[in-house]
């Protein structure tokens, strides 16, 4: 039976008995802009602007025990990065909004004898598209 837990765009976070590819560690983070006017004599005024854009950071595991083969999801990563499109985020049926990838962390853990990666995660952050 297959188990999706959610989806970052094309990539689906799956938990299922023959693939497990989850993320760990999701936060969010919101925030709003304040403009400072400077008032002569007196304390500064602020200024409510509006919303800021959200950022997302989470850590995607692969394992290549668990059916996700650690380069090919690296990969994959990447070539989301650079393709530069907004890609919608989706958690357990919530509508997250639409991101876009920018930066990547990746620490390959376990290799094979011959070098080869078996275990690898990657911490993405996410900044919210707003067209």
């Amino acid at each position: 039976m297959l188990g999706v837990i959610g989806t970052l765009g094309e990539l689906p976070f799956i938990c299922s008995q023959g693939k497990v590819l989850t993320f760990s560690g999701l936060s969010r983070d919101l925030s709003v802009r304040w403009a400072q006017h400077d008032v002569i004599g007196k304390k500064p005024v602020l200024e409510w602007i509006g919303e800021d854009l959200a950022r997302v950071t989470l850590t995607i595991r692969f394992d290549i025990s668990l059916g996700s083969p650690p380069m090919a999801g690296l990969m994959a990563l990447n070539k989301m990065m650079t393709s530069r499109k907004d890609r919608m985020l989706i958690v357990g049926g919530d509508f997250l909004g639409r991101y876009v990838i920018e930066s990547i962390s990746e620490e390959r853990k376990f290799h094979t004898g011959a070098g080869v990666c078996q275990v690898a995660e990657a911490t993405i952050t996410l900044r919210e598209w707003s067209p």
